[in-house]
């Protein structure tokens, strides 16, 4: 589970890092208002999809993190299930 949930995660990091990379650092000046309208567009849709991504990856990191503290409140609960027994052995 912590397995898919992490790759889930690298995979919307990459998908945002992708996108963002895609942009060009310098951009040419459009030459018509449509294609100054399709940038914008464009732009927009990028935008949303970053939005959609960091999103996504904010709440696989908090399905991890609630998963991680269930884990570890179960091992500490065997833990102490186990110990139990063998404070008693010991006092026999």
């Amino acid at each position: 589970m912590k397995t898919a949930i992490l790759g889930g995660a690298a995979i919307a990091a990459l998908i945002g890092a992708t996108l963002f990379a895609s942009v060009p650092s310098v951009a040419s000046t459009p030459s018509s208002p449509a294609e100054r309208a399709a940038t914008a567009e464009l732009n927009r849709n990028i935008a949303v999809r970053n939005a959609a991504a960091d999103e996504q990856y904010k709440s696989l990191e908090a399905q991890y993190q609630e998963q991680k503290r269930q884990n570890e409140a179960q091992q500490r609960q065997y833990q102490a299930q186990q110990q139990g027994p063998e404070a008693n052995r010991d006092h026999q």
